[in-house]
């Protein structure tokens, strides 16, 4: 398992934990896997390892941020339901996420539908049906910090499809049929992906979003992180999936962590250093972790 080290902030307010820094870097050549995790697997952050919905300093900015972006571009929230059976799916999300996050304290939300109960939270969600077939497709997706891709582009589509574009994950598509047959019958799950930024902008979106290119005058690298869970509903007729994405300035990191992150990218294969968008910023990013 990659390194994962909490890091301490000033104290919050009672019931407000500190941000953790989740760190799933290892210092090797990035490889991209599934690497699934059970979720309550402690990575060293105590009780935010142990909740879907953790709050922390920066949840204010989070539900303002996913306020301005849904007022500009309404369509980051949108279904796909074609049938009876999925809308029942959806339906039962929206009880799981009401029940969930009266259960970790956000209060009686049992009245609001599941686009009210999303722009509560700091996490992007998705509801992901499977059908009787095994076939599986988004019908849901309410997702204003994306990193790098088009939401727009997921609802409707199964995870081979979302998937199959990204440079080395073959091995990962060969085996979608069974992985989605675990997000549905087994889990909750855990998994961290990680890629640098030349900003800590949350919106990413390559049209609508802000992320800044990077250049040789790039003033502070950002490790970005996504934490990603998937949550199987009680019928197994399908999945939640939840994204909640951290930010950590260089700064932030240990020096045993930036070796590490140095490490990453200088021997990642060049085909994900194009998909990451990181052909120009990976000298950039070396020297400023240095």
């Amino acid at each position: 398992m990659a390194n994962f080290r909490a890091a301490a902030k000033s104290s919050y307010a009672p019931g407000v934990l500190a941000r953790p820094l989740y760190f799933p870097v290892k210092p090797e050549p990035l490889r991209m896997q599934a690497g699934l995790v059970r979720f309550g697997t402690d990575f060293g952050n105590g009780e935010v390892d142990r909740q879907y919905f953790p709050r922390d300093a920066d949840t204010a900015r989070y539900i303002t941020e996913k306020a301005r972006i849904l007022a500009q571009h309404p369509e980051r929230g949108a279904s796909d339901v074609r049938d009876e059976a999925e809308a029942q799916t959806v339906v039962e999300a929206r009880a799981w996420m009401a029940s969930t996050l009266r259960a970790e304290g956000y209060g009686d939300l049992a009245s609001l539908s599941l686009p009210e109960l999303a722009a509560r939270v700091s996490e992007d969600v998705a509801v992901v049906g499977r059908a009787s077939s095994g076939a599986d497709r988004v019908l849901y997706a309410h997702v204003c910090f994306p990193s790098g891709w088009r939401p727009e582009q997921v609802l409707g589509r199964s995870f081979a499809e979302i998937h199959g574009k990204i440079p080395a994950i073959e091995a990962v598509t060969r085996g979608a049929a069974s992985l989605t047959r675990a997000m549905v019958s087994r889990g909750p799950y855990v998994r961290f992906v990680w890629t640098v930024s030349a900003d800590d902008e949350l919106d990413h979106h390559p049209e609508q979003g802000k992320q800044r290119a990077w250049s040789a005058f790039t003033p502070r690298g950002f490790l970005r992180v996504e934490r990603q869970l998937t949550v199987p509903l009680p019928s197994e007729s399908g999945s939640i999936f939840l994204i909640r994405t951290y930010v950590y300035g260089f700064d932030e990191l240990t020096s045993s962590q930036r070796s590490d992150l140095s490490v990453a990218l200088r021997e990642m294969p060049p085909e994900l250093l194009r998909y990451k968008r990181l052909e120009l910023g990976q000298a950039r990013a070396l020297e400023l972790l240095r």
